[in-house]
């Protein structure tokens, strides 16, 4: 039975400042000079569909028909984790949005069916994601956090494609999170894992907004009523006062920007679905307050951060804040200028500084960042 995956994103939160009640990063040095012209989404949908070929051809796993996480590391399971495939999965469903051409929507739909392959049914009480691919009947352990990060990018595929089976994939991880993911005999929240280890904010956002999401789909009240149970608690347990945004967990004031940013977008999401426009002012608290604790120069990854400003452009395209999207539009244009090395990939951090060696979640993180700068209502004028 398999009880860990290798990411290093859990060890770095806990290892947060949590007096500062922030993740630390260094801050990132001035932006390089620009690369294309602000709010172009033209640029930001080239230079997505370059990276994205780029990402098949290098990390592309020909003989296990899938991405591999490491395009040189060998190993027992070389194949890409969940949370690498996440932003693939997303950069694809962007692009087609933004371009949607038969190509584009006919590469979205074979990355999520690709993505089905971490569907293990076998598991108990129900059926749910693995955080590597193909283990369907050999574990019942699996982290609620993986199984949001595919249920977005499931929801994401449908909205691409209209292709239902995704959606269908969407309700199966909204359901493994909300029924074996609640801690109902704890007190409620969402566990880390299966193996009920601790209670996280990361699964519990993540089921937020696919819910609210679900709900607008398809106006069956069962989603609207636990998204709000989910959100509930949250504001009750796992909120930090001080800084006017969740908290990590109910023993954690740690706050995070891609949490805040799945809660920002469940709060968008609930105001368009149920006209609610107390809704719209609580996205618009949350992203207030996360522009305090996460200013112009916070950075503290490519795949935490782009999950934070993809829906502060969801805020946006309902608002029209031109704040929100000025703030994304600045990172995506520090990525353009910085994240490239030597050979054209954008395998850097968006300050220009190292990231990973090559690691998938990396240069596609960046990708889906110009794909949904691309995807976006134009810039403000």
């Amino acid at each position: 039975m398999l009880h860990a995956r290798t990411r290093g994103l859990a060890a770095a939160v806990v290892a947060a400042a949590v007096s500062a009640g922030v993740a630390s990063v260094k801050p990132a040095p001035a932006a390089a000079a620009r690369a294309a012209a602000s709010g172009d989404r033209a640029a930001y949908l080239a230079a997505a569909e370059q990276s994205v070929a780029q990402i098949k051809q290098r990390w592309w796993n020909g003989q296990l028909g899938w991405f591999d996480k490491y395009p040189t590391v060998p190993g027992d399971l070389p194949l890409a984790t969940a949370w690498d495939a996440f932003p693939v999965i997303e950069s694809y469903a962007a692009i087609a949005l933004a371009d949607p051409t038969p190509a584009n929507r006919a590469a979205a739909v074979d990355a999520g069916v690709g993505a089905e392959r971490y569907w293990n049914p076998a598991m108990t009480p129900l059926g749910g994601f693995t955080f590597y691919p193909d283990l369907a009947g050999q574990t019942n352990s699996a982290f609620f956090d993986d199984t949001g990060w595919l249920g977005v990018a499931f929801f994401d595929a449908y909205r691409a494609t209209k292709d239902p089976r995704f959606l269908r994939d969407a309700i199966r991880a909204f359901r493994f999170i909300d029924i074996a993911g609640w801690a109902g005999d704890a007190g409620g929240g969402v566990w880390w894992d299966t193996e009920h280890q601790y209670k996280t904010a990361e699964p519990l956002a993540a089921a937020a907004l696919l819910g609210a999401e679900i709900y607008q789909q398809t106006h069956i009240k069962w989603y609207l009523k636990e998204t709000k149970k989910l959100i509930a608690w949250a504001d009750l347990h796992s909120w930090n006062r001080a800084r006017g945004l969740y908290a990590r967990s109910d023993v954690s004031d740690v706050v995070m920007n891609y949490v805040e940013g799945m809660m920002i977008g469940a709060q968008v999401t609930l105001c368009r679905a149920t006209r609610d426009k107390s809704r719209c002012l609580r996205a618009e608290q949350l992203a207030r307050a996360a522009s305090v604790a996460f200013p112009a120069d916070y950075h503290w990854a490519p795949e935490t951060d782009v999950i934070y400003l993809r829906w502060l452009l969801d805020l946006y395209g309902k608002d029209r804040n031109a704040r929100w999207y000025g703030l994304v539009d600045a990172w995506a244009q520090r990525a353009l200028a910085n994240a490239k090395d030597a050979r054209g990939l954008y395998t850097k951090r968006w300050d220009g500084t190292f990231a990973s060696n090559d690691r998938l979640l990396t240069i596609a993180a960046t990708t889906s960042l110009f794909a949904w700068v691309a995807a976006s209502p134009p810039a403000p004028r």
